[in-house]
């Protein structure tokens, strides 16, 4: 009798364990919608996604968003990959994003890595959002700002002593900020021309390369062979750069011109011509550990535990790592998940670890503050990589 009783018990006790583990491991999935595909940073969001999510009880799956950020394609690509345990999509595309709620209109959606132009600009496509209640808002990419980016810029060519530069964009169809950008540049270099000593000169208007990389034949154009530097608000890594070594290969530039731009690429090459008397002195990017802000917004909603303090949907910056001496490129190359080769590698060089971070989720501290959270996933800087 005394052993049926203790079989009893032991079935009870084991019942209880998978009871608890499933409630634990059973919160849902979450579509990540990538404006990535490869790369450091997308290894990087994805290790740190499936790593927060393992902790909490989700599933992470990846969706590839539209290479043009076409609405059909946004759409056409999270139906491909809803299924009826889907509790929320973290999107780096806002385009056709209204269409995608509406479809699933139970899904809370937060932003994350992208500018959301077309739904937080008056007339954007998606700017419906703003009424749904199951929008959170969005961490963008670096600065929101475009007059902050550009501002910026201007503040590492005045810095660096530069005199003669040029700009180049992406189509304001795709990516006003970058001619709201490249106006803030240009206002703020003819504010320091009125009192310089040697004044700056802005080469021509921006260069609109239309998703295509800048041909040689733009150094063959008046001005452009004398040039100190060359400010990219487009991703200058990829359009910009190789053009600038193949141009000082054959001659037909500055040869101590120089690259400031955004984005990030851990090609080995590229990356070893990043620094002070480099190719490119200075990238702009978004601080990798932001990630943690759309994470903790979804769970939130998920769990039935909104912050007590949540203001309702905003659009912010996120961390902003400043890259621009050979210091802070070594770090984030030897000390950052930028430099990692495998997830284990990738989350031990993380700023945050779970143990770090977990009291900034309310299903783990009910009395978590939305505004300490925001003020933590901006506080991650290039400098937390130099200690």
């Amino acid at each position: 009798m005394k052993k049926l009783i203790a079989v009893a018990l032991i079935l009870v006790m084991l019942l209880a364990l998978a009871g608890m583990s499933a409630s634990a491991e059973g919160k849902g999935k979450i579509l990540y919608l990538s404006n990535l595909n490869s790369g450091a940073q997308y290894e990087f969001y994805v290790t740190y996604l499936n790593m927060m999510a393992k902790e909490l009880g989700y599933t992470v799956e990846i969706v590839y968003g539209d290479s043009f950020n076409d609405p059909a394609g946004n759409l056409k690509n999270v139906k491909n990959a809803y299924t009826s345990d889907v509790v929320g999509l973290i999107s780096c595309m806002d385009g056709g994003l209204i269409n995608i709620m509406e479809e699933y209109p139970d899904m809370w959606v937060v932003g994350f890595f992208s500018d959301y132009d077309n739904v937080f600009n008056p007339g954007g496509t998606s700017e419906g959002i703003l009424q749904k209640d199951h929008f959170l808002g969005l961490m963008g990419d670096n600065y929101i700002s475009g007059t902050s980016v550009g501002e910026a810029y201007a503040e590492e060519v005045i810095a660096r002593g530069y005199k003669r530069v040029s700009t180049c964009i992406f189509p304001i169809y795709a990516y006003p900020k970058h001619t709201e950008a490249d106006r803030a540049f240009r206002a703020y270099i003819e504010k320091y021309n009125e009192t310089a000593a040697e004044k700056i000169e802005i080469v021509g208007e921006p260069t609109v390369l239309n998703f295509t990389p800048l041909e040689t034949n733009y150094f063959f154009e008046d001005g452009h062979d004398t040039l100190d530097c060359i400010v990219g608000f487009c991703a200058g890594t990829t359009f910009v750069y190789p053009t600038v070594v193949e141009a000082k290969s054959m001659g037909i530039c500055n040869e101590s011109m120089q690259i400031i731009t955004g984005g990030f690429d851990n090609d080995p090459d590229l990356m070893a011509d990043c620094g002070d008397d480099k190719n490119i002195v200075r990238l702009t990017t978004a601080a990798f550990e932001s990630i943690i802000w759309p994470m903790a917004m979804m769970d939130a909603a998920v769990s039935g535990q909104m912050y007590k303090d949540y203001p309702g949907v905003e659009r912010m910056d996120s961390g902003i790592m400043t890259i621009n001496s050979t210091a802070k490129f070594e770090a984030v190359i030897n000390n950052s998940p930028m430099g990692a080769s495998n997830d284990e590698e990738r989350l031990s060089k993380a700023q945050a670890s779970w143990e770090d971070m977990k009291n900034y989720f309310t299903s783990v501290n009910p009395d978590a503050s939305y505004k300490e959270l925001t003020a933590y996933c901006q506080s991650f800087a290039v400098e937390g990589y130099m200690k």
